[in-house]
């Protein structure tokens, strides 16, 4: 395996500056949120808005993304970002950042992002040869996890309580930086001709590959349960840290390092944890660590026993993301790459708004460790379910059948 090369390391660099800032927003927004309304319901309805654009635009997204140049797509796309993040930070600064203006602005801002991430996806399988994706994929996550969620919500939390419109700022300003570093790319990642058979028939060739891809197929299913639980615990996370931990708004970034550290670990491991001990079985032991974190959050009131359990969350999450991002890439045509990652995340991430709205419903009925408790029963049967699917020798084979 040979060396990353340099366009490899300026997407790198990219997708760092762009996470830090993404993570100093990450925690301003939904302490800005809880400062309009306690209501779990309400608050988890800006996770809901920043989910629904995976359902509504994911697919069509995804096929531009195999249209046009995706090197161009990714730093017009950050300039779109950072003219969002702009505006919601004028907004806060002159007052009016209402909750209505929030669930805009994450629409907006998950909206531009369905596109960006379609492109980013489709453009590094191009950027590095097959064999390296595994340790391209551990880089980016890692870069990623350390900005986006060590480092930035920490500093989101302080600057929001020195102003909260800061927090947005700094967001816009790390977008530009991004786009200047995409930029600077050699590589145009131009993607193969279009057929000319029309958007809609080019959007459903990705899905019907997908969905007769077995092994993928399974990680859709597994994924979708993952992040419909994921979703529904991260809606409401800000008032268990505030109500049920007791812990004060300056601390709450802090409190997130916990999955920062965890998922630095995990997608730094993942590829030597593979190769230990193959791609399914890493991924059930991934599904395991979750459900008993899951568990584990519904019993505590400790915040550092918390802190603690969302690192395992951390380290399960990051490397399923690493290996199954890998196997992805690695057995998608560059022609359907776009295509085929819009459609996986339509399902797995279009179901974010269905399970933020969950978790905020099943709060405001049944309390807050409710939430957890569900998750974590939800994603252990989902796991059971595809477990015979993702053995070794199944996600070995690389062709739809």
């Amino acid at each position: 395996m040979g060396r990353l090369g340099a366009d490899f390391w300026r997407l790198w660099s990219a997708a760092v500056v762009s996470r830090l800032g993404g993570g100093v927003a990450s925690a301003g927004l939904p302490l800005l949120a809880a400062s309009l309304t306690r209501d779990p319901r309400q608050v988890a309805l800006v996770s809901v808005f920043a989910g629904l654009p995976w359902l509504l635009l994911a697919l069509h997204t995804g096929a531009l993304a195999d249209r046009w140049d995706r090197r161009r797509t990714m730093w017009l796309c950050d300039l779109a970002s950072a003219l969002v993040m702009a505006g919601l930070a004028l907004g806060v600064l002159v007052g009016a950042a209402s909750l209505w203006v929030l669930c805009a602005a994450a629409f907006a801002a998950a909206s531009i992002s369905t596109l960006f991430d379609s492109a980013g996806q489709a453009a590094l399988p191009s950027l590095v040869a097959r064999d390296q994706l595994p340790a391209a994929n551990s880089r980016l996550y890692t870069g990623t996890v350390l900005a986006g969620l060590f480092v930035g919500p920490p500093v989101g939390s302080w600057l929001f309580v020195a102003h909260p419109a800061v927090p947005f700022a700094v967001d816009a300003v790390s977008f530009v930086g991004s786009a200047a570093l995409v930029f600077a790319i050699r590589s145009r990642f131009r993607a193969p001709e279009s057929s000319g058979t029309g958007l809609t028939r080019e959007i459903g060739d990705g899905v019907r590959w997908l969905w007769r891809h077995r092994r993928l197929r399974s990680l859709v299913v597994l994924l979708t349960v993952w992040n419909l639980t994921e979703t529904a615990v991260l809606g409401v996370l800000v008032l268990y840290a505030l109500e049920r931990l007791q812990v004060p708004p300056s601390a709450y970034g802090l409190l997130l390092t916990g999955v920062a550290v965890g998922g630095v670990l995990g997608a730094a491991a993942a590829p030597r944890a593979e190769r230990w001990m193959g791609t399914g079985p890493l991924i059930v032991v991934t599904v395991a660590l979750t459900v008993l974190a899951d568990v584990g959050l519904a019993l505590t009131r400790s915040a550092v026993v918390a802190g603690l359990l969302l690192g395992v969350v951390g380290v399960a999450a990051f490397a399923f993301n690493v290996v199954s991002s890998s196997y992805r890439q690695s057995v998608v045509p560059d022609l359907l790459q776009g295509r085929v990652s819009s459609a996986y995340r339509f399902a797995t991430w279009g179901i974010a708004p269905v399970g933020a709205a969950l978790g905020g419903v099943v709060a405001a009925g049944a309390g807050l460790p409710a939430v957890f408790w569900g998750a974590a029963a939800v994603l252990a049967v989902a796991g059971l379910a595809t477990a015979r699917e993702l053995l070794p020798a199944r996600l070995a084979v690389d062709t739809p059948s």
